[in-house]
């Protein structure tokens, strides 16, 4: 039995239906990632969860108890916002005790608890300070110290790193990430972050419009994509899909029936960029990004079709040069005019 279940979950505002019947299975210890676009629903449904929103329709049970309408102080749960949400005027060590006050927990369970998060999350030194004497870094610590201290069944995650500039996301991504195998807690993160989904989650949700489009490991999710919109969300830079229509003779005709007026995905990675002449697909480069251990050249068509490729060695390639391009349709995954996928490549 699922430790967290969502069966049939549905979200109204006004007569706009955001959330349109998810049901999803999160099994104890698992890290689950929410993906999508903006709008897509992703915070909304964590906000459900959490019981910061009314549900509209559905249940949501934690440990086989229905949870659906309890208060959010009742649910178990402790969520992580965007926004840090510290009391300015108290110090980290109050800010991490606060709810524990509340709840008229023994100050000595308190004291310990909050060293011990404090500890985890390397705090101890700033525990006499305010919000205002901290880097974003620390002050998105100190908001996950909360969350440690209540010892919850689940966390819930809200675009977290969002605030943080480059560096400090990845650095506080690795620390979240061994959180969670520190803790084995039940974790529920929402991002549009691909690396952060990539890297951090169990399993994806992939999100659109209200309703799960995909639920799987990143790499399935990566490899074996239910449809045309999952191929182009997961993977940096996104997948190549370019109409049927586009490609050469030879590529159309290795693509299935069904594909037929449809369209041909390609990773970046199965695209390779030749001499002029070397391949039956020409081009004309319009951007090379050389980003140190790998070089991505964009391409695009006589017919209008755009390619990115990426490559591991460098390049003396300029924009308005005159290539080729290998495209390995071994590797393709074919779409039919309605964005399903016909036949994909082995993963």
């Amino acid at each position: 039995m699922a430790y967290l279940q969502l069966k049939g979950i549905e979200k109204f505002f006004g007569e706009h239906r955001a959330i349109k019947g998810i049901d999803l299975d999160i099994q104890q210890g698992e890290f689950i990632v929410f993906v999508g676009p903006s709008g897509c629903g992703k915070s909304t449904l964590l906000r459900l969860i959490a019981g910061l929103e009314h549900i509209d329709g559905g249940t949501l049970s934690l440990e086989g108890r229905d949870i659906t309408h309890l208060p959010s102080s009742k649910r178990d749960l402790a969520m992580v916002f965007q926004s840090y949400a510290l009391y300015p005027h108290m110090s980290v060590y109050e800010n991490m005790c606060f709810a524990l006050k509340l709840a008229k927990v023994d100050p000595k369970v308190i004291d310990d608890k909050v060293k011990r998060a404090a500890d985890i999350l390397n705090l101890t030194p700033y525990l006499q300070r305010t919000p205002k004497e901290l880097s974003g870094g620390q002050r998105q610590r100190v908001a996950i110290g909360r969350a440690i201290v209540r010892a919850p069944k689940v966390f819930l995650f809200d675009e977290p790193l969002s605030n943080l500039d480059a560096a400090l996301r990845g650095q506080t991504r690795v620390e979240i990430a061994k959180l969670h195998r520190d803790l084995g807690a039940t974790t529920i993160y929402v991002t549009h972050d691909q690396v952060e989904a990539m890297t951090l989650a169990d399993r994806v949700v992939v999100l659109r419009d209200g309703v799960i489009e995909q639920v799987g490991t990143p790499l399935e999710l990566y490899d074996h994509p239910a449809n045309q919109f999952v191929a182009q969300f997961i993977g940096t830079p996104q997948m190549n899909v370019t109409p049927l229509q586009q490609m050469p003779a030879l590529i159309q005709q290795q693509a299935p029936a069904g594909a037929v007026g449809g369209a041909i995905g390609l990773r970046p990675e199965s695209v390779s960029v030749r001499g002029t002449g070397a391949t039956p697909v020409a081009g004309t480069v319009d951007l090379v990004e050389a980003l140190g251990a790998e070089t991505l050249i964009y391409v695009s068509t006589p017919s209008g079709a755009q390619f990115v490729a990426r490559q591991n060695d460098r390049t003396g390639l300029h924009a308005g040069e005159t290539v080729s391009l290998d495209i390995d349709a071994s590797q393709a995954h074919w779409f039919d005019t309605a964005g399903r996928v016909i036949a994909r490549a082995a993963a």
